[in-house]
């Protein structure tokens, strides 16, 4: 399945395993390793290794060795920092409050008369 053709369309989690999995198998091949060699690299097992490309299962620390194996783990953490940003963001810029400023009093002093 070329996900350039067919866009991702997650209704469950189960998808986004499946989409997540699909990512690190075509990351690994890409880069020419077999599941023995990223396994070597990562520290993670194998059978793991696998479990994660055909189901997305395997758990988060084993996720993030292989995503930092793969030299992908960069690309997640600016991913994920823009989301942190644009979840910040207001929704709608009617919702951005402005700061109420309040009116001060501007006080001239006059100066003293001179002395004789």
């Amino acid at each position: 399945m070329n996900t350039v053709d067919n866009p991702l369309q997650v209704t469950r989690p189960k998808d986004a395993r499946q989409a997540l999995g699909q990512w690190l198998r075509c990351a690994r091949q890409r880069q020419e390793l077999t599941q023995p060699l990223l396994s070597g690299k990562s520290g993670v097992p194998v059978a793991t290794l696998s479990r994660l490309e055909r189901e997305g299962a395997g758990g988060i620390d084993n996720l993030l060795r292989v995503l930092l194996a793969l030299g992908e783990l960069d690309g997640l953490h600016d991913y994920l920092q823009e989301r942190l940003r644009q979840s910040s963001l207001p929704r709608d810029i009617a919702e951005v409050q402005h700061p109420s400023r309040q009116r001060q009093r501007v006080h001239i002093r006059k100066p003293k008369p001179e002395a004789p």
